[in-house]
């Protein structure tokens, strides 16, 4: 592809110089980079996460570059087995699955975190949106991740939105460590409080389908004799053997790809539309695309 790129390139330039008027042809770095920047993102092994239930995989990517410490506890407790059989124990509908050690004198066993909920603004690529946003005063994308931003505070986050794996805890910022919940619907009132360390990015259709608990009923915990559903098994792929470990690639952001995608969610021209939509995305209803590669 890259030589592909290059060879338009070339041809290009040559046509150009050879044209009647002798105009000399610049080509700035920038037009360069764009010419050979891929349009997918390969997901690190090390931070996707497999985690199997009855339904299906749900598959995570974790974000060690907003939360290191947590993504990497997590990690260490996937690696030691801590979640392999234990439940989502508390599921709330609209709201989210939750699931860990439960009982407090075993989570209590494991070190607490100080909470990761913002960082200082990077030089991280970030992509805005490109419209107004309810709770934040830009957001927009840094690797695939849907992220709010604040010149004013001098900080940037992850959000709440659909699929966001977050660290629960107590009313102390720092008292998460083990129970982690996975958004199932957009819950931005939260950002900024809890830390998110991670998002599905495939199977979400099989944490949707977890059973429910009633949240008037001890705030969604699931009440004996029922149980949550359990989860079978949590795994890093890169534990995995390099011939069953699955692939993801993540559209890359930015590039012209991912503009495309913007505007064709964006932008509805289909003659469906006989009544034409405001051209206005959603932080939380707009995904960035994601593939699994096959072998």
């Amino acid at each position: 592809m890259r030589s592909t790129l290059l060879g338009a390139l070339a041809l290009t330039l040559s046509a150009a110089c050879q044209a009647q008027d002798a105009r000399q042809v610049e080509v700035t770095q920038a037009e360069l980079d764009s010419a050979l920047t891929p349009d997918w993102r390969d997901v690190s092994p090390e931070n996707l996460i497999l985690i199997e239930t009855q339904y299906g995989d749900i598959i995570v990517e974790l974000n060690p570059d907003f939360a290191p410490n947590h993504a990497n506890q997590f990690r260490h407790l996937v690696r030691d087995d801590v979640y392999n059989g234990i439940r989502f124990y508390r599921v709330i509908e609209a709201f989210v699955a939750q699931g860990g050690l439960q009982e407090d004198e075993i989570i209590e066993q494991f070190p607490t975190l100080e909470n990761e909920n913002d960082r200082p603004l990077s030089d991280a690529a970030f992509v805005p949106l490109g419209n107004a946003d309810l709770f934040a005063p830009m957001v927009g994308h840094i690797d695939g991740f849907a992220v709010g931003r604040s010149e004013a505070l001098q900080s940037e986050w992850l959000l709440h939105c659909p699929g966001a794996l977050a660290m629960a805890r107590d009313t102390d910022p720092d008292s998460g460590s083990t129970e982690f919940y996975i958004v199932l619907d957009a819950q931005r009132y939260l950002d900024r409080n809890l830390t998110i360390f991670g998002r599905v990015i495939d199977g979400m259709q099989y944490v949707q389908k977890l059973k429910r608990g009633d949240r008037a009923v001890e705030n969604g915990v699931i009440q004996a004799p029922d149980q949550g559903d359990e989860i079978l098994s949590m795994t890093v792929a890169a534990d995995m053997d390099a011939a069953i470990r699955p692939n993801y690639q993540v559209q890359m952001v930015p590039s012209q790809a991912f503009e495309d995608a913007k505007t064709a969610k964006r932008v509805r021209e289909e003659d469906f539309f006989y009544r034409k939509p405001p051209e206005v995305l959603d932080i939380c209803g707009f995904e960035v695309p994601i593939r699994k590669v096959e072998h």
